[in-house]
């Protein structure tokens, strides 16, 4: 496994962003229909684990809600780390439009 580690920052309250982010992969899974398989979120307070199956590629990690950013941590099969670079730019831009 490969590691992504992505710390977007906000102004918003930190109540404000977990309105916002909270149901963001599910709602992924809508807009992305046939490319993401599955979908699990769990929050516990400002803290959220997840885990999601994108074209048979299991990825898996944890979602922090603080003060002033968002930190993100997930694990990606190594077969997929050539695409590290997009696929961390893909979450920061799908975070970044669910705040707004």
């Amino acid at each position: 496994m490969s590691s992504i580690n992505i710390s977007i920052p906000h102004s918003l309250s930190k109540d404000e962003v977990a309105a916002k982010t909270k149901n963001m992969l599910s709602n992924l899974k809508e807009k992305f229909a046939g490319m993401i398989d599955s979908v699990s979120e769990e929050w516990n307070g400002y803290t959220g684990k997840f885990t999601l199956s994108a074209k048979g590629f299991d990825v898996s990690g944890t979602m922090i809600i603080n003060d002033a950013s968002i930190d993100i941590e997930a694990k990606i099969p190594m077969t997929l780390a050539f695409f590290k670079g997009a696929i961390e730019s893909n979450i920061k831009k799908a975070v970044e439009e669910s705040l707004k």
